[in-house]
C-alpha cells in the first residue's frame, strides 16, 4: 500500500526494537530459570558456599528486573506500532471508499475471505501490537528452555516432552478428523437452511382475496421446515464440536504443569535408581520442565493471531491500492431507471432480490465520482466519527458533523461515546447495525456535491421519520433514489413499481392510488391501520428538520 515514508519508517522501528526487546526479555526469563536451578544445586550440596549463593541471588534479582523491563518495554513499543499501522490502514481504506463503492459488494469481497472489514482492521493491529512480539518470546523461551534441559540430560528430556508430544499427536488427529467431516457436511447444512426461506412474490401480496391465508400458510410450511432442517444441523454441529472440545481438553491436560511434573518424577525415579542420572540433576527439569507447556499453548494462540492478521493485512492493502474491490455487476438486462436531475424517485420492489438487482443497475449505471449510497447492507463506517461524517466535505467542522448526524437521529447516541465524535470505530466501538445506518446517512447528507443519492428503505425500517428527513434534505441538491422492498416511506416524485426486473406502473403516488392496480394493492394488503397511515401522500418536504 502507497503510505508517507514517515509513518511507514515510524512502526518499522518501533516493531523492529519491539523483537529485539523480547528476544531479551526471553533471554533473561531462561536465564532466571537456570539461575534458580543452581540456586536449588547449591542449597542442596554438602558443601555449599554463602558467597556463591549469595551471588546466585542478586544475579537472579537483576536477571528477572532487566528481563521484565525489556518485556514491557518492548510491548509498549508493539501497541504504538499496531496505532500507527491500524490508522495508516483506515486511511488507505477512507481514500478507496470515497469512490462509494457499493456496501454490498464491499462486504462480499471479505466474507468470500470468511472475514469482515472491522475484524480485518483489529486482526491486524494484534498481529503487530500483541501477537507477533509475544509469539517470538513464547517460542524463543520454549526453545531456549529445551536446549538447557538437553543440555543437561538428553534422555530426561525427552521423558520431559512425551506427554506433550502425545498432547499434540491427540488433538491432532482430532482436529483433522473434525475438518475433513465439517468440509462438506458444514456446507451443505447451511445450505438447507437457507433453501427453506419463504419468498413471496408480488402476485401473492398483491392479491386480495386470500392473499393473508395463502402467506400465512406459506410462512408456516416454511417455519416447520426450517425447524426440522435447523434441528438436523443443530445435532451435527455439537457432535462435532463436542468431540473437537474433548480432544482439545486430552490435549491441555497432557501439557499441564501437573502432568509433565508426574513424567518427570516417574521417569526421573527410575533414571536415579538406576544411577543413569544424578539427584541433583533432577532438579532443572522439575523447575524448568513443570513450565514448558505455558509458552507452548501461547505460541500455539499467537501463531493463529499471526496468520490471522498476515491475511487481514493482505486484505486490507489489496483493497487500499484498489487491488481486490468486487466489481459492481449491471444486474444484466432490463428497464433503465434515469433518476431525475432534482428531485425524488422512489422505485418499490417486492422482493429483497429485486431490491437488490434494482441497486446493482443504478450503481452500475452512475459514475462513482456523483454517487453515493446507504444500502440495506450495512455500511462501511470505519476511523472516528466525525472524520467519517465529513470526509466528503470541504471544510470538515465539527458543526457539520453534528447538524448532519442530527438530521440522520444518530447525535445523541454518538454524544454517549466514551469519546463522542472522536470514538473510533473498528477499534474503540462496535456499533449496531442501525447506529451503522444512521452514521453512514449523516455523511450522505453532510457531503457538499451530491449527483445521485441512494437510499434502501430496508435501512432504516425501524427510523423512517429519518429516511424522511434526509430525503427532505436533499432532494433540493441531488437526485434522491428510494429503493422499497413493500409498500414505500416517501411517496414524493415519480413512483416505479417493477416487476420481475420489468415497470409495472409508473406515476404520482396519488394516481396509482386511484388507479386501483398493483400498487394500490399492496396497501391494501396492510392491516387497516397501517393501510390509512401508509396510503396518505408522505411528504418529505413537510419533516421538520432540527
Amino acid at each position: 500500500m502507497s503510505t508517507p515514508s514517515a509513518p511507514t519508517a515510524g512502526i518499522q522501528w518501533r516493531t523492529r526494537t519491539a523483537l529485539l526487546l523480547e528476544t531479551a526479555g526471553a533471554v533473561a526469563t531462561v536465564g532466571s530459570m537456570v539461575l534458580v536451578v543452581e540456586i536449588c544445586r547449591e542449597v542442596l550440596a554438602a558443601d555449599s558456599d554463602a558467597g556463591r549463593l549469595k551471588g546466585l541471588v542478586l544475579a537472579v534479582v537483576g536477571t528477572v528486573v532487566t528481563g521484565l523491563v525489556a518485556q514491557l518495554s518492548g510491548r509498549a513499543l508493539s501497541r504504538q506500532a499496531a496505532a500507527r499501522g491500524q490508522e495508516l490502514l483506515r486511511a488507505g481504506v477512507a481514500r478507496r471508499l470515497r469512490g462509494h463503492p457499493p456496501a454490498r459488494q464491499v462486504h462480499a469481497a471479505w466474507r468470500a475471505g470468511g472475514a469482515t472489514l472491522g475484524g480485518d482492521v483489529a486482526s491486524a493491529g494484534v498481529m503487530v501490537g500483541r501477537a507477533g512480539s509475544e509469539l517470538l518470546s513464547a517460542g524463543l523461551v520454549f526453545f531456549l528452555s529445551v536446549g538447557y534441559l538437553f543440555w543437561v540430560d538428553w534422555r530426561m528430556a525427552l521423558v520431559t516432552l512425551l506427554p506433550i508430544l502425545l498432547g499434540f499427536v491427540t488433538f491432532g488427529v482430532i482436529s483433522a478428523r473434525f475438518f475433513k467431516d465439517m468440509k462438506d457436511e458444514y456446507v451443505a447444512g447451511i445450505a438447507a437452511i437457507d433453501a427453506v426461506r419463504p419468498t413471496i412474490g408480488l402476485n401473492a401480496r398483491i392479491n386480495r382475496a386470500g392473499a393473508r391465508a395463502r402467506t400465512a400458510m406459506t410462512t408456516r410450511i416454511s417455519a416447520r421446515r426450517l425447524t426440522e432442517a435447523t434441528d438436523g444441523f443443530s445435532e451435527f454441529f455439537l457432535a462435532r464440536i463436542g468431540t473437537l472440545l474433548g480432544g482439545r481438553a486430552l490435549a491441555e491436560i497432557a501439557f499441564s504443569p501437573l502432568t509433565v511434573l508426574a513424567s518427570v518424577l516417574c521417569g526421573g525415579a527410575l533414571m536415579v535408581r538406576s544411577d543413569a542420572l544424578a539427584p541433583a540433576d533432577l532438579v532443572p527439569f522439575l523447575v524448568v520442565g513443570a513450565g514448558l507447556a505455558a509458552p507452548l499453548l501461547a505460541s500455539t494462540y499467537f501463531m493463529e493471531e499471526v496468520g490471522e492478521g498476515k491475511k487481514a493485512t493482505a486484505r486490507l492493502t489489496a483493497f487500499a491500492t484498489g487491488g481486490s474491490a468486487a466489481p459492481v455487476d449491471s444486474a444484466g438486462p432490463g428497464p433503465r431507471l434515469e433518476p431525475p436531475e432534482r428531485g425524488v424517485l422512489t422505485v418499490v420492489e417486492s422482493t429483497p432480490e429485486g431490491a437488490d438487482r434494482v441497486t446493482d443497475r443504478i450503481t452500475a449505471a452512475t459514475p462513482s465520482e456523483r454517487f453515493t449510497s446507504v444500502e440495506a447492507e450495512p455500511a462501511v463506517v470505519i476511523g472516528p466519527i466525525g472524520a467519517y461524517i465529513t470526509a466528503d466535505r470541504a471544510d470538515g467542522t465539527p458543526e457539520a458533523a453534528e447538524r448532519a448526524a442530527r438530521l440522520a437521529g444518530v447525535h445523541d447516541t454518538i454524544s454517549a461515546f466514551p469519546r463522542g465524535y472522536a470514538s473510533v470505530v473498528g477499534t474503540e466501538l462496535s456499533l449496531s447495525y442501525p447506529e451503522i445506518q444512521r452514521i453512514a446517512l449523516a455523511r450522505v447528507v453532510a457531503g457538499d456535491d451530491r449527483g445521485v443519492v441512494l437510499l434502501d428503505q430496508r435501512a432504516f425500517s425501524g427510523d423512517p421519520e429519518a429516511l424522511l428527513a434526509a430525503v427532505a434534505d436533499l432532494r433540493e441538491r441531488a437526485a434522491v433514489v428510494v429503493v422499497s422492498c413493500g409498500p414505500p416511506v416517501v411517496t414524493d416524485g415519480r413512483m416505479v413499481l417493477m416487476d420481475e426486473g420489468e415497470v409495472a406502473e409508473s406515476g404520482p403516488h396519488e394516481e396509482l392510488i386511484r388507479a386501483g392496480g398493483r400498487y394500490a394493492a399492496l396497501f391494501e394488503a396492510l392491516p387497516d391501520t397501517e393501510r390509512a397511515a401508509a396510503a396518505a401522500p408522505r411528504s418529505a418536504t413537510s419533516q421538520e428538520i432540527t
